[in-house]
């Protein structure tokens, strides 16, 4: 069974104001295969991102390499909150 995973990143700014990020969604089976897309991105570290309802995103823990990438990382990415978040990967 296939999974969309939101991955966030820094863009640019084009005029005055705070960072802001651009989002690409992917489809993956396993942790492996996402660790793979990371890669092919550029990902040097990896972060869990939490963007709640009022637009104050967090992110849970500690940034790490792609490649430490497991199913625990995996099952919270798609576990159902018992409020309203959007949770996905924010890479650099």
């Amino acid at each position: 069974m296939k999974t969309r995973i939101g991955l966030f990143t820094h863009v640019k700014r084009k005029k005055k104001g705070g960072p802001t990020t651009t989002t690409t969604y992917v489809e993956i089976g396993a942790a492996s295969e996402l660790s793979e897309k990371l890669a092919a991105l550029g990902a040097k570290r990896v972060g869990l991102l939490c963007r709640e309802r009022t637009g104050t995103t967090r992110l849970e823990g500690k940034m790490f390499a792609p490649a430490e990438l497991g199913a625990d990382h995996l099952k919270w990415l798609t576990e159902k909150t018992a409020v309203f978040e959007t949770r996905g990967l924010f890479y650099e």
